[in-house]
């Protein structure tokens, strides 16, 4: 056992009256609190992997497959074009091709040449 004399006579100790009581409600709360915190981010993230799981991925390297994915993207390519837009379809570079040529702003060679490299792909 304890001796009393190890104690300071002036120290307030747990429980003392120099102690608000209202310190014991905000530790209870905060308590409360981070319980609920805790609680509230195990529930989410049960729920994203069910969703995972449903759809197919696998939950716990699906991070790594979507960086997969971003670093083999075309955007990230040496040399791709930052703002190309979508995809347009062969019909729709040769009419380009043509309307150039009907203005007058290529030839009648360049448009040969670009009609035949639009083909090749």
């Amino acid at each position: 056992m304890v001796s009393a004399d190890f104690f300071p006579p002036d120290d307030p100790g747990f429980g003392s009256p120099s102690i608000p009581a209202e310190f014991s409600v905000v530790f209870a709360l905060f308590v409360i609190v981070v319980l609920v915190g805790i609680g509230f981010s195990i529930y989410v993230g049960v729920r994203k992997y069910a969703i995972l799981k449903q759809a197919g991925h696998d939950p716990l390297t699906v991070d790594a497959a979507l960086a997969a994915k971003v670093v083999d993207s075309d955007l990230l390519r040496p040399g791709a074009a930052v703002d190309a837009g979508p995809a347009r379809s062969l019909e729709e570079r040769l009419s380009e091709v043509d309307t150039l040529h009907a203005r007058g702003v290529i030839s009648d060679d360049e448009r040969a040449a670009a009609r035949a490299s639009i083909l090749r792909g």
